[in-house]
């Protein structure tokens, strides 16, 4: 009952946009932003194919709070059963290669509580980020970890070299004539 109410929490108003796999939204323009990242970035299709074939639902809303965070999974774990449900709130708002690698930022940070099945709840969860953080990269209640800033990057990078394939197609026909 607990775990039905914390899911109907987050998933919002009925109606609202949710993918049909572990990672979803609660406003179409944010599920749009996890396409726009699957179709563009080898690296953020691994993070969502990582997370569809673990126990690890991730509910990603627009952030409210903590303003001098852009994005951050939320310090709370709910288990239900056998799944576990997170959330990400993120600064959906700017340049949108700005706003998909920070996306894969905190993507990671899911896939690192998907890949320890022992973090079941939201002590072990902090637990698991308190041994893996980065010293004095923020502070207070927060933990960074190595591998998050270098999804960030790398799917930054990934999004700038992005060619569509009607644009290499088209490139292709220039370099046939």
């Amino acid at each position: 009952m607990v775990a039905d109410l914390v899911l109907a929490s987050l998933i919002g108003v009925a109606g609202q946009p949710v993918s049909l796999g572990h990672v979803r939204a609660t406003e179409a323009r944010i599920l749009a932003i996890v396409e726009d990242g699957v179709s563009r970035s080898a690296t953020f299709r691994r993070l969502v194919e990582t997370l569809d074939a673990s126990d690890v639902i991730v509910y990603i809303g627009p952030k409210f709070r903590r303003e001098a965070l852009a994005g951050y999974l939320a310090h709370r774990l709910t288990a239900a059963g056998t799944l576990r449900y997170l959330k990400i709130a993120l600064d959906i708002n700017g340049p949108r290669d700005r706003v998909v690698a920070l996306m894969a930022h905190e993507l990671q940070h899911a896939v690192e509580v998907a890949v320890a099945p022992e973090v079941r709840d939201s002590e072990r969860m902090v637990r698991l980020f308190e041994r893996s953080s980065l010293d004095n990269v923020c502070g207070g209640n927060c933990y960074e970890t190595r591998a998050a800033i270098e999804v960030q990057e790398t799917v930054f990078a990934e999004l700038r070299a992005f060619k569509p394939a009607v644009m290499t197609a088209a490139a292709r026909n220039d370099n046939d004539r």
